[in-house]
């Protein structure tokens, strides 16, 4: 034991040593000029537009920000909403879920966490699939409806 241990730290230290080796030798400025080189731009010019005094345009902007303000008090549930943290929080939280349950199996519990990440994987992109078919589907429902009330009005 004591031997492959000592071989495979010599092999260890050898493929660390040709790497240190070929990132000395790499590089470490770009030949590209600042700025692109061969383009330039023309002159640059500002020119002011004129106000307009149009009281209609406060109303709708207040009444647009009264809108929205209401809308954002609303509270959502734990799993809705973005967020990369909270993502990566629930995978690896179910990675850990997974990966406990087939612990003591040895390779055959590595086999059915790669089955059931594909299953995942799988049912992730027949849940899109489905979402795009069904807003498909309705927008030519829409367009349908619509053209045979142009054809009705048109009568």
């Amino acid at each position: 034991w004591e031997v492959r241990q000592n071989t495979m730290k010599k092999v260890l230290t050898i493929l660390v040593a040709i790497t240190l080796f070929f990132v000395a030798l790499t590089p470490d400025s770009a030949d590209a000029r600042r700025g692109g080189g061969g383009f330039k731009s023309g002159n640059k010019t500002y020119n002011s537009t004129p106000k307009k005094n149009d009281t209609n345009n406060v109303q709708q902007s207040n009444n647009r920000s009264n809108n929205t303000g209401a809308a954002n008090t609303t509270k959502r549930g734990f799993f809705s909403g973005g967020g990369l943290m909270k993502g990566l929080m629930i995978g690896g939280l179910a990675g850990l879920l997974f990966g406990g349950m087939f612990a003591g199996m040895g390779f055959m519990g590595e086999i059915m966490g790669l089955l059931i990440n594909l299953i995942a994987i799988w049912a992730l992109i027949m849940v899109v699939m489905a979402v795009v078919r069904a807003v498909k589907n309705r927008r030519q429902q829409n367009e349908r409806r619509d053209n045979n009330n142009n054809n009705n009005n048109n009568r």
